[in-house]
């Protein structure tokens, strides 16, 4: 721990704070709008059927996450209970990789607000501008924010959340109305699954991404009133309103569409091209909620993964400079820092690419989002495994008396099952390039974090020592 014993401020959020944010950390329109046509194409008409199999594949995992929460809530989540449940090699290889994971991931989101913004401009307008210095904007401006405190930046993006559901419901009102006299549970039926089972596990990888964010929560712990009940409510609320939602969307958009799949393919955007059709001039509402959507993600995004880093920092599996707070908010700041800064040099990076010839692909803001989204995502799998192999060691370990066989191994073996899908579809050949040398390149990231924990605890052989204590005893 840092020698300063440095907390977050207590009590600041309530149960609709936490679920508010982790709503907008799983990001209802920025993903629905990205990730669909893809499932769509993959999955065939029945593509709901595959987001709700998703869905449930998240609850497994959600699951795990409270019992943890229930029994030692902490602002390092994933990193505090897999190192006091399978070592301090264990917690820094951890606290690496949830480290690279949401870095890299949450490039994507700083490249998509200004992305957004773009495409909204140029649909709307004759104007092309350039999303990059949008994007710069618009993250300083969104980092900013964090930076004044989680209570602030709570409510904000609860406003957020609130009219980007409004706005989607609406759209899918007015489809459905619209078609009324056409409305089929053919979305629901597992014959309509493009290819059956095979159909179902294509499009399943994407579908259990478009929740990514669903651990918002736990990372909260320290800043939550009453954290033992408060995180897990959010957390089951968020992922039961998210899977809803992600298949309401999916039902419209299918039927806005008429069920045809070829349609939806074409389609950059399916759910604006829906809104588009249906809506008329109004669609300029789904269109700008889109930026609405990735700006929450943003800000919900930045502050809860801070929070893991810097008590990776203040238990010193990470730099102990992360573990540090600023005065008067009480925030980590030099967490945000990183990963603003981490971020925006991935951004910089892969545009310097493509100036000098590197990478001869376009500067569409909408293929970096998906690399990020993808790579990162990918890093974060190893994360869910370990975390699933460590509840009942947890469990054993620190509450024997509480150890339940069923809900402490079986429920999640259940879940690290559900990753194998996703894991051996991205090791299938053919893919395209970057995508084919992304999992190729997580491991890499694995086993190099593997390789410097040996170090890092070889070296500092009280390296982690105490984690998970200094905030559930206070």
């Amino acid at each position: 721990m840092s020698p300063d014993g440095e907390h977050l401020k207590a009590g600041q959020l309530g149960a609709r704070d936490v679920t508010a944010s982790t709503v907008a950390n799983i990001g209802l329109g920025e993903n629905f709008y990205f990730a669909f046509g893809v499932i769509a194409v993959t999955a065939g008409v029945a593509a709901p059927l595959t987001i709700l199999a998703a869905a449930l594949a998240v609850a497994l995992l959600a699951f795990t996450a409270v019992e943890f929460t229930k029994a030692e809530p902490s602002a390092g989540s994933f990193i505090t209970y897999i190192e006091t449940s399978l070592g301090s090699r264990a917690g820094v290889v951890t606290a690496l990789l949830v480290t690279v994971g949401y870095t890299v991931a949450i490039a994507g989101v700083f490249t998509m607000s200004g992305g957004m913004v773009a495409l909204t401009l140029a649909h709307y307008t004759s104007l092309d501008p350039p999303w990059e210095p949008i994007s710069l904007t618009l993250t300083i401006a969104a980092i900013w924010l964090t930076t004044r405190g989680v209570k602030l930046a709570a409510a904000t993006v609860a406003l957020a959340v609130l009219v980007q559901v409004v706005v989607m419901l609406a759209v899918c009102i007015v489809v459905l109305v619209d078609q009324r006299s056409s409305l089929s549970a053919v979305p629901f039926y597992p014959s309509h699954l493009t290819g059956g089972l095979a159909g179902l596990s294509a499009g399943f990888p994407l579908a259990l991404f478009m929740f990514i964010g669903w651990e918002n929560g736990p990372a909260l712990a320290e800043e939550a009133r009453d954290p033992k009940r408060t995180i897990p409510r959010a957390i089951y609320i968020s992922v039961a309103f998210g899977g809803a939602l992600f298949v309401t969307f999916a039902y419209a958009t299918v039927t806005g569409f008429g069920y045809d799949v070829s349609s939806i393919g074409r389609s950059s955007i399916p759910f604006l091209s829906v809104a588009d059709h249906y809506l008329g001039g109004a669609a300029i509402l789904a269109w700008l909620t889109g930026t609405v959507s990735v700006l929450a993600t943003l800000i919900a995004g930045a502050n809860s993964q801070a929070r893991m880093l810097f008590d990776g920092g203040r238990s010193g599996l990470l730099p102990a400079w992360l573990g540090r707070v600023r005065e008067p908010s009480e925030t980590p700041v030099n967490a945000l820092l990183l990963m603003a800064c981490g971020g925006l040099a991935i951004i910089a990076i892969w545009w310097l690419a493509h100036i000098v010839g590197a990478d001869s692909g376009s500067t569409n803001p909408v293929g970096l989002y998906a690399e990020c989204s993808t790579m990162g995502t990918i890093v974060i799998l190893f994360v869910y495994v370990l975390m699933t192999l460590s509840l009942p060691v947890f469990m054993w370990r620190r509450h024997r008396e509480r150890f339940s066989a069923v809900r402490h191994v079986l429920t999640p073996a259940l879940g690290a099952m559900v990753l194998v899908i996703p894991f051996a579809e991205l090791f299938k050949p053919g893919q395209p390039a970057p995508y084919s040398l992304f999992p190729y390149i997580a491991t890499a990231i694995a086993a190099a974090a593997i390789a410097i924990a040996c170090v890092v605890v070889k070296r500092h052989p009280s390296t982690g020592f105490g984690e998970g204590t200094e905030f559930t005893e206070s």
